[in-house]
């Protein structure tokens, strides 16, 4: 696969840390998820580290099984947190991606975003394998529109479901300069896990007709879903399509799709 991740700045879940205390798994049990990240991430650092692990609690705002990688960030910035409590340098802290493959391709992107600071990030391959770095995008000035309609979606059920009878999405060109991509370069591709994921759960084919109807620059699922996005030239744009949406369903946020550096 080849993906672009774009880590917005304005929507994410909380989680606050209590450095006097000592992790503990119930502080971070999630109802519905039998395989939370977090603690997985935790069982990893008490294998390979000898540091004293924060206690964590986490205020869930980001929609569960929705494809916008909630699970996989919290698990990143936890092991990102304990190494900073660590003391650990930024350029040490690379040298142990591998050791977290168990967490997934997701969680492998999102641990690069923190050891790196980078907005964008390009991944192929499996994601477990395969090219993983920063690219620089210029879609500063856009701003983006998550909408969820209350559905889940497995990752793992969204892939057995993609086969070559689905559309791919498109490939990165080899004379793209990865280092400075064009924004309307990437309007040009298709989410290959959208069909599937419709498939699935058919009702995002009308989220996506609703978002369509408020004339966003592009729109899709976002990765296997079940979260749909549209992405908009600026921000009177998206405030009008996130008050028409709203009306509608009850997880509608608007966030920048980058801070300006």
């Amino acid at each position: 696969m080849e993906s672009v991740f774009a880590f917005l700045p304005d929507i994410y879940d909380e989680l606050i840390f209590d450095t006097d205390v000592e992790f503990n798994n119930a502080s971070v049990y999630i109802p519905g998820i039998e395989n939370n990240s977090v603690i997985v991430a935790y069982q990893i650092l008490k294998q390979h580290f000898r540091g004293k692990i924060p206690h964590l609690r986490i205020k869930k705002k980001l929609p569960i099984g929705g494809g916008i990688g909630g699970g996989s960030s919290d698990a990143a910035c936890f092991v990102n947190t304990a190494f900073d409590l660590w003391k650990m340098p930024q350029s040490e802290k690379m040298l142990y991606l591998d050791i977290f493959r168990e967490l997934g391709a997701d969680a492998r992107v999102f641990l690069f975003k923190y050891f790196t600071d980078s907005q964008f990030v390009y991944l192929n391959g499996t994601g477990i394998q395969g090219e993983i770095f920063d690219i620089s995008l210029n879609a500063h000035e856009k701003f983006v529109l998550l909408v969820n309609n209350g559905s889940r979606l497995s990752t793992t059920q969204v892939f057995r479901k993609y086969d070559e009878n689905f559309e791919k999405g498109g490939k990165f060109e080899e004379t793209v300069d990865r280092d400075r991509i064009d924004f309307k370069y990437l309007c040009n591709f298709q989410n290959s896990l959208e069909k599937p994921a419709i498939a699935l759960e058919p009702s995002l084919a009308g989220v996506i007709q609703n978002i369509k109807s408020t004339k966003p620059i592009f729109c899709g699922v976002s990765g296997s879903g079940s979260t749909c996005f549209g992405v908009y030239e600026n921000h009177d744009a998206v405030t009008s399509a996130s008050q028409a949406l709203a009306r509608k369903y009850a997880f509608v946020n608007i966030s920048r799709i980058a801070e300006v550096q």
